[in-house]
């Protein structure tokens, strides 16, 4: 009886190590915003740690460029002092297309000082535009377009990288510039004839000295214009931007994803907070003023 209950034992701990065990696997999905928050932390991480110094950008033959920072740097312990760092601006902006012949491309051109640029025009339906600008690498550009309905960009540069299809259905773009030269952004129009708004920005690059986390810039801002600066700060970081004047200016800021931290809905002309994730951040000084103004920007990451 004792063999029986025993041979009975070992059949049931066999059977046991025979059933497989459980095992869990990660989840196969992740959101778009997600891949996107993911591929520009790497981007401005690389960007941070592998320039230190500012590259003059190219003078093109239709117009003349400035220079501008191009890329961000590690943010450094905390100030003593706070330094004044007169920034200077990126390339320049025309705020309307010049026409030109069929099938050649439009030039925008940046003001001096000017960090954006709105093209307007019309399109006959079923036809396409090709633009043309001129911007160094690693720089951000934020293209958007806004009016034409049924029409969507396409984006490549003249060394033939391509960034955007006109397959792939996009009317806005916004990331880093993988090589220095002329970009081009060709609008392909829907079946219709329609008013377009063509919006192309490179914010200006803000880096701090060494060995501080604070520093003073200075812009100044068309009429009702706005001027787009970026930043670059560390997850848990506490970031404090005030600009000055404050009457008839205002302040908006993102991460470069998309996350708000403020909106320019309301009449802020400071802020303080602590930054939710690593990358680069946009701070947009909007103005409100009749005249063209010349603006501080207070900022500190630490």
């Amino acid at each position: 009886m004792k063999k029986i209950i025993l041979a009975i034992v070992l059949l049931g701990m066999l059977a046991a190590c025979s059933v497989p065990q459980p095992t869990t696997s990660p989840s196969d999905s992740q959101t778009k915003v997600a891949l996107f928050s993911q591929a520009t932390l790497a981007k401005a991480t690389i960007i941070a740690q592998a320039e230190q110094t500012s590259t003059a950008i190219a003078i093109q033959p239709t117009y003349t460029a400035t220079s501008i920072p191009e890329t961000a740097t590690s943010v450094p312990p905390t100030a003593t002092t706070m330094p004044t760092v007169t920034v200077t601006p990126i390339p320049p902006t025309s705020t309307t297309a010049p026409t030109t012949a069929p099938g050649q491309a439009i030039r925008l051109s940046f003001a001096s000082g000017i960090t954006n640029i709105t093209a307007e025009g019309q399109m006959n339906a079923n036809t396409i535009r090709r633009y043309v600008f001129w911007a160094d690498k690693n720089q951000l550009m934020d293209i958007s377009l806004y009016g034409a309905s049924g029409a969507t960009i396409a984006i490549s540069s003249a060394n033939g990288t391509k960034l955007v299809d006109f397959d792939q259905g996009w009317t806005w773009y916004r990331d880093y510039i993988p090589e220095k030269g002329d970009w081009y952004i060709d609008i392909k129009a829907g079946n219709y004839a329609r008013d377009y708004s063509l919006y192309l920005g490179i914010p200006q690059r803000l880096s701090f000295a060494p060995n501080t986390s604070s520093m003073t810039a200075k812009a100044t801002i068309p009429a009702g214009k706005v001027h787009n600066f970026i930043a670059w700060g560390n997850k848990g970081q506490t970031l404090k931007v005030s600009v000055s004047p404050t009457q008839n200016f205002k302040l908006s800021i993102w991460h470069v994803d998309g996350t708000v931290l403020l909106s320019g809905m309301g009449d802020s002309t400071s802020f303080e907070g602590e930054l939710p994730e690593a990358g680069d951040y946009i701070i947009n000084v909007i103005s409100g003023a009749a005249t063209p103004t010349e603006i501080t920007l207070n900022l500190s990451i630490d």
